[in-house]
């Protein structure tokens, strides 16, 4: 059994060190595939009550809320888990503590297209494509590999509008050319 296991690690090792080979990370997975992922995308289209933006953003309504719609500078307080196609969770809020985002700051272009649709109380599943979420960079420090779908579900709980100038907490955008000093 040792030399199986010792043959095996060489042969790795060998396989690594090809020149022109291309390298995987170990922990690659196969179901994560480019071709894996867009037929993923493709398969999720025809599901019943899935909505398909003209962006690529696919969602479906599971719950139906009646609050406001946040605008794209509002914060937004959400519950959320995050899956690849796989089904490993890669990032999500607990119970009783949800998370709170600026629209605006840091968020991938699919969240910010869909939360603009949402109303408080909502609650969707999300079928996020590469080019609005991660594309081909990643993130997570490998936690999300590049060219991935990203599902999210995601319920929206409360919208806070953006401060507005004179308010209290109200900070000037820095490329808002009113604020700028001339």
């Amino acid at each position: 059994m040792k030399r199986i296991a010792t043959v095996l690690a060489l042969t790795l090792v060998a396989g690594a060190a090809v020149p022109g080979a291309v390298p995987r990370a170990w922990g690659a997975d196969d179901a994560l595939s480019i071709e894996a992922n867009l037929k993923y995308l493709e398969d999720s289209k025809k599901k019943k009550g899935m909505i398909v933006r003209p962006s690529g953003l696919q969602f479906r309504i599971l719950q139906n809320g009646y609050g406001k719609r946040p605008s794209a500078t509002d914060s937004v307080k959400v519950y959320y888990t995050g899956t690849l196609i796989n089904h490993v969770v890669f990032d999500g809020t607990s119970p009783g503590l949800p998370a709170t985002f600026k629209l605006n700051q840091g968020l991938i272009q699919g969240w910010i297209e869909a939360l603009q649709l949402m109303r408080e109380g909502d609650r969707w599943l999300l079928v996020i494509p590469p080019s609005l979420g991660y594309g081909v960079r990643g993130s997570g420090g490998g936690e999300i590999p590049p060219n991935q779908t990203l599902i999210f579900d995601i319920r929206l709980l409360e919208t806070t509008p953006a401060p507005r100038r004179g308010d209290k907490d109200y900070r000037p955008d820095p490329g808002d050319k009113d604020d700028q000093q001339q």
